[in-house]
This record gives C-alpha cells, structure tokens and sequence, in this order.
C-alpha cells in the first residue's frame, strides 16, 4: 500500500511544440481547483469499512456518462473538479496509447483527463468544459497524429486568461517514449514512486492507471516481448519505489521482467496477472489499496471512459474496476467485497455499463 501523493509542480516551457523539453526550468505554480466534496479525500484517509457489508446491503450506485466518450469524460470532470484549474490535460479519444500514461499524470498535476477527437471540430462539451474550469493551462499528450495542430489550436482559444501559448503537447517518438516524457519535468522531481508497466495493447493498463493515480506513480508502456528502451531509461531515472508488470506472459513476456530487474537492481519487481483482464483489474486493485468505501465500474471491452477515470482515482482512493456491459464477472464482485464498498459509481451510458451491471449482476 502507498501514501497518498504530494502535490508536485510541472516544470513544462509554455510552447506549443512536438516534442516538449520537460526538463526545462520555468516553475509553475500548483495546482488549485480540485472541488472539495466528500468524496475527494486523500487515500491514507478512506475509512474501513466493514467487508462483509456487502452480503447484507447493496452499495448504492451512481452514473457519469454522456452521449458519447467525450462527454463521458466532460462527466468524470464536472463531478471532481472545480474552477479555477491550473491544469488540464487532453489526449486523444481515438488513439488509446498516449492516453494510457495520461491519467497517472493528470492525478499527479491534480488535474482532469480531457478527450478529445484527433481532429475536426472541437466537440461543443469539452469547449464548455474547459471554460467552466478557467483552465490556466492545458497539456496535449501524444503527438499531431493523436490530436492534431488544428485540434490543439481549437483547445488554445478556451484558456482562460492567456494565449495558445499556454498550451503544451508532450509528444515522443513513439508511444513508449511519450509515457516516458510524462514522468519527466516535475518539482520534485519525480522519483521513488510505484511504476506500472503494461503493454501497450492491452486493457489490463486501466486497472493499472487508477491505481498508479491512487499511489503517486506512473504508468509506462512495453512491448509484448522486449522492454523499449526508452522504458528503461524512464525506470533508471525514476527509481521507482516498486515495478508492477501487468498481464500474463502472453502479454508481457519473462524477458520483459528480467530486462525490468536489469534497469533498476535492487527495486522489487512483481508481476500482477489473473485469467483475463477482469481479474487482472481485481489482482492490481488489491495490491494498491486495502480498502474503499468507493470504487469506479467501467466497461473491460471498450476502453475510453476508464481511461478519464483513472485520472480521478485519487480522489477517495477509488481504483477502477472491470465489467461487462450486461453483468459483473465473479472476480470483479469478489474485489468489490473485500473492499467493503459502499458507492459504485459507472462511467458511461447504459451502452457501456447496463443497470443490471451497475446494481452488480453477476455473470
């Protein structure tokens, strides 16, 4: 189990560029904005509650879904944060890779996770979005084949006062290297945290993004069979505090641990895997945090409305959960029990998670 994060302060230059140099100097201030409701407390302060709680009483239930991903997402943003924001941060809802790494990095700017299409017309909901908020600043994740120049020059005109030239895109490479970036630039700087490795195709990432959200940490990508280096030099600067790899071995191979080993000696590496990425999603929740009167349902086959949640999963220390969209698998309730959660709050419409899954059918 982790302590709960301290607020930490970018280091980003404001330009828009490609790729951003995040270790430049320019100090920023921190965040401000994050709403106070009860439910945005700290992890190290989230009650116990009784486990058994759940063999005798439902969890009540809530929603935050809109039309589409985008609003979803605008949902997920209206319930935890409130003007003024310093931050916020804007990845594609296209193209899931950047977005990954982009949720562990809004927590730790105490920021939302905005999506936004790769191109075309920015959708009227996140325009009024961002102008509720009086975002100061917006950091675009991934490069202009994720979210495009015209998409960022759109974004630019909804920061409140200044100038496009407050927006900044942290872009690699590659998607590998675009995760890396995001754990540069800060002050402090970032080190000593829990690290998630995932790879970068697959859905066992979302559980893995809450809780990196939830301890202060990163997730980084891999390659199924070979660790990028760009992964590793991330992992030598960051020096994280533990490595979590996520997946089985079809998914991230035993020569990506032992090359995970290789870049940090000394540092404990362990591998979280279930049967499928439902308990995958449960066997990371356990490990980061104990217990949760609160946790978020999101849809294990369609990825975008986890990854915008993941970004709040601070707030209470709510780790994100699998399902499908008609019913709970058996290892999702079974998490869900041992937490002694109370509140069980979907992200997305009915399409994605029914209210038969909501009220936590089983499968």
């Amino acid at each position: 189990m982790f302590a709960p994060p301290h607020s930490r302060r970018p280091r980003f230059p404001l330009a828009t560029r490609v790729t951003v140099a995040l270790t430049a100097t320019v100090a920023l201030a921190s965040t401000a904005g994050v709403a106070s409701a009860p439910a945005r407390v700290e992890a190290a302060q989230v009650p116990v509650v009784n486990v058994a709680a759940l063999t005798t009483v439902a969890p009540s239930t809530s929603r935050l879904s809109g039309p589409d991903r985008y609003a979803t997402a605008v949902a997920i943003s209206k319930a935890n944060f409130d003007p003024t924001m310093e931050w916020a941060v804007v990845a594609s809802g296209e193209t899931f890779s950047d977005a990954l790494g982009a949720g562990p990095f809004a927590s730790l700017l105490r920021a939302p996770l905005i999506l936004v299409p790769r191109t075309g017309t920015l959708p009227s909901v996140v325009a009024t979005e961002l102008d509720r908020l009086k975002v100061k600043k917006i950091v675009v994740v991934g490069g202009t084949s994720a979210v495009s120049a015209t998409m960022s020059t759109q974004l630019g005109r909804h920061i409140t006062g200044g100038t496009a030239s407050y927006l900044t895109r942290v872009a690699g490479v590659n998607r590998f290297d675009t995760a890396a970036q995001l754990t540069e630039g800060f002050d402090p700087v970032l080190t000593g945290v829990p690290v998630y490795i995932a790879n970068s195709a697959s859905p066992d990432a979302l559980g893995g993004g809450a809780a990196a959200s939830i301890g202060g940490g990163a997730l980084l990508l891999s390659k199924a069979t070979s660790l990028p280096k760009e992964t590793v030099a991330a992992l030598k600067r960051v020096k994280p505090s533990k490595v979590y790899v996520l997946g089985g071995t079809s998914v991230i191979s035993s020569a990506v641990v032992t090359a995970v080993r290789a870049a940090v000696p000394g540092v404990g590496v362990q591998r979280l895997a279930g049967a499928d990425r439902f308990e995958t999603a449960a066997k990371v929740s356990r490990e980061a945090v104990a217990s949760s009167p609160q946790i978020l349902l999101a849809n294990g086959l369609n990825y975008p409305d986890a990854l915008a949640g993941s970004a709040t999963a601070l707030y209470g220390g709510r780790p994100v959960l699998l399902t499908r969209k008609e019913c709970v698998p058996s290892a999702t309730l079974a998490e869900i029990k041992r937490l002694g959660t109370t509140r069980v709050t979907a992200l997305g419409g009915t399409v994605m998670v029914s209210d038969a899954a909501l009220k936590l059918k089983a499968c």
